[in-house]
């Protein structure tokens, strides 16, 4: 039986990494301006990511899509602060994936679901963090980010929380997110996409068939 929800942002050693995302970050005004956009009103901050909501050392997936979607029909965002922030998109991230909200959202669900096939989506989201590898969306869904911004990106907040999940696996979901993700020096596991178009190849759904066993055999190194 899956465990009462007490919070949805990560755990705080993640949250840590996060929370200068939301002062807003500083970025809006440097290497991603014109390219990012800092808007709760119309759903547009960092956000996206959601799970490692027990401790940090149940977190044993960690998965890579590139970038949030174009936000939600009637989606907004708002916090008091830049905690209260992430606490309130991670709910909504949370909600996203409950009850699939896309198919990128069922998809993730299949991943985590052949990696954890005995437990429910709270228990889950203990065991698997999901993180884009740039935090704000393309500023055409789908489109491409600038080098000079997700580089940015990587460096201040992509490559930090890999870093701690050094020893876990970690999955690079798509194209773009391998791209991103050779910032950092450590372990990954390449896979296809989970957004459309890519996602709607067999070839790019077989790929995602390795992640279970790469899950196992990364568990099982943590225990030597």
């Amino acid at each position: 039986m899956d465990r009462r929800i007490y919070r949805y942002s990560p755990c705080p050693e993640l949250r840590n990494v996060l929370l200068p995302a939301y002062a807003p970050c500083h970025h809006f005004e440097g290497n991603c301006r014109g390219i990012a956009r800092w808007d709760p009103s119309a759903g547009h901050v960092p956000r996206g990511f959601v799970g490692a909501i027990g401790g940090l050392d149940e977190v044993e997936l960690v998965l890579l899509p590139a970038e949030p979607g174009d936000p939600l029909p009637g989606e907004a965002h708002s916090g008091k602060d830049p905690a209260d922030y992430i606490e309130r998109c991670c709910e909504k991230v949370y909600q996203h994936f409950e009850e699939p909200a896309t198919l990128y959202h069922r998809n993730v669900r299949k991943i985590l679901d052949a990696c954890f096939p005995s437990h429910g989506f709270a228990e889950q989201m203990r065991k698997a963090w999901i993180v884009e590898a740039y935090l704000c969306s393309a500023p055409t869904e789908g489109g491409n980010v600038p080098a000079t911004s997700w580089r940015t990106c990587a460096r201040d907040y992509l490559v930090p929380q890999l870093e701690i999940l050094r020893d876990r696996a970690i999955v690079a979901l798509g194209r773009k997110a391998q791209q991103r993700v050779r910032a950092f020096d450590g372990p990954v596991l390449v896979a296809g996409a989970v957004s459309p178009p890519g996602c709607n190849l067999a070839a790019v759904r077989e790929s995602w068939d390795a992640i279970p066993d790469y899950v196992a055999s990364t568990g099982r190194k943590r225990q030597l």
